[in-house]
């Protein structure tokens, strides 16, 4: 029905996105609204793939992607005047919709902006972390925001008492990782997977944790093997502690590793959701430096951390937090894993996988076109 009601119409998105998740986000939600509507222009920032899709981007996304809270203060000069070219692009381009991918801290004004000075609808596809901390900010959403489009169940009861309407879409990575009962049968026993991270900043914190609790457990166990995927070769020398034979340092793709392991040890992050979608129990670990940690935790109101105890609503993984992050709990935890067996955890992967399929790409572009109706 909407298909043929905007068929022959020309429409004009405006699609912004500042991370290389939400390059990969935005691509197939691109090519879904193109099958429905071919005449669709595309213009705002975006990366490879979306530029693929035939966005018209204003500059690379990798101009504006920063994390945490302490790089983004670092850069604000930069992303201010970045922000500021592109509002104007985009009032010059007259967009009959808008759609902010992630990044919220540089999406969401523009949502304001385009809406105050254009009148049309916006959407931001992936919640902010609201149901985690700053829940007050779902009020200045209401002035800006028209729908958000969730990646995870948990994420829509944030907003059941507000005018912004949600959409459960599901997680990509539910249909990106397919596993067989073979590969699940076949993972390399006494394997540990090492996730430091993708980002310099996680390596310098994490990493030499992660090496010297390595080194323990070899010698409490001398069977098991690690294996640490790096996304760059010059992320070795962010490492201080020596590299054992028994570590494995791979560039392979992070989600093969996780495959192949019976366990991990991760820095939390998207990369939990990728070891839960594997079948491969895991550790979240994570730690921020203190200033960061002192700002963030007292707007903090979440019992966990891990998105597979998020997505479950029970801690069935090991989460270790800050000053938690230690040698000695990172092995305890490992103990707890084995403990419990994978059977108990091939139970509760399956059910996170069935659960995070929930339309994706299609479901989303579906509710972009109700919004313009």
């Amino acid at each position: 029905m909407i298909g043929n009601t905007l068929e022959n119409t020309p429409l004009k998105i405006a699609i912004v996105a500042g991370e290389r998740s939400g390059d990969e986000l935005g691509a197939p939600l691109m090519k879904s609204l193109k099958s429905i509507n071919p005449s669709i222009e595309f213009v705002g920032v975006g990366g490879s793939k979306m530029t693929s899709e035939g966005l018209e981007s204003y500059f690379d996304m990798s101009e504006i992607s920063v994390m945490g809270i302490i790089e983004p203060l670092l850069n604000l000069r930069k992303l201010l005047k970045l922000r500021k070219g592109l509002k104007k692009f985009l009032l010059h381009h007259k967009p009959d919709i808008f759609i902010g991918i992630d990044s919220p801290d540089f999406n969401l004004p523009i949502a304001n902006f385009l809406k105050k000075n254009l009148q049309i609808k916006t959407i931001q596809y992936v919640s902010p972390s609201v149901w985690a901390w700053r829940k007050g900010r779902i009020k200045s959403m209401e002035r800006s925001i028209d729908s958000v489009l969730t990646l995870f169940p948990f994420e829509e009861t944030a907003y059941s008492n507000s005018k912004i309407k949600t959409c459960y879409v599901g997680h990509p990575l539910s249909y990106k990782i397919d596993i067989t009962n073979m590969e699940i049968e076949s993972k390399v026993q006494n394997s540990i997977a090492l996730l430091p991270g993708s980002r310099k900043s996680e390596i310098l914190l994490m990493g030499d944790l992660m090496i010297k609790a390595a080194k323990k457990l070899k010698l409490m166990n001398p069977n098991y093997q690690f294996f640490m995927p790096l996304s760059d070769s010059s992320h070795l020398d962010l490492f201080k502690e020596d590299m054992e034979d028994f570590i494995h340092i791979s560039y392979e793709n992070s989600q093969d590793i996780l495959k192949k392991s019976s366990m991990a040890i991760i820095t939390s992050g998207t990369a939990t959701l990728e070891a839960a979608l594997s079948f491969t129990p895991c550790i979240a670990v994570y730690k921020t430096n203190w200033l960061s940690y002192l700002l963030i935790k007292p707007l903090l109101h979440i019992d966990s951390f891990s998105l597979p105890n998020l997505i479950l609503g029970k801690k069935i993984l090991p989460e270790l937090l800050q000053s938690e992050a230690t040698i000695e709990k990172i092995i305890s935890s490992v103990n707890l894993l084995e403990d419990r067996g994978f059977e108990f955890y091939r139970n509760e992967f399956t059910f996170i996988k069935e659960k995070l399929k929930a339309g994706g790409a299609d479901k989303a572009s579906v509710e972009v076109l109700k919004l313009l109706n």
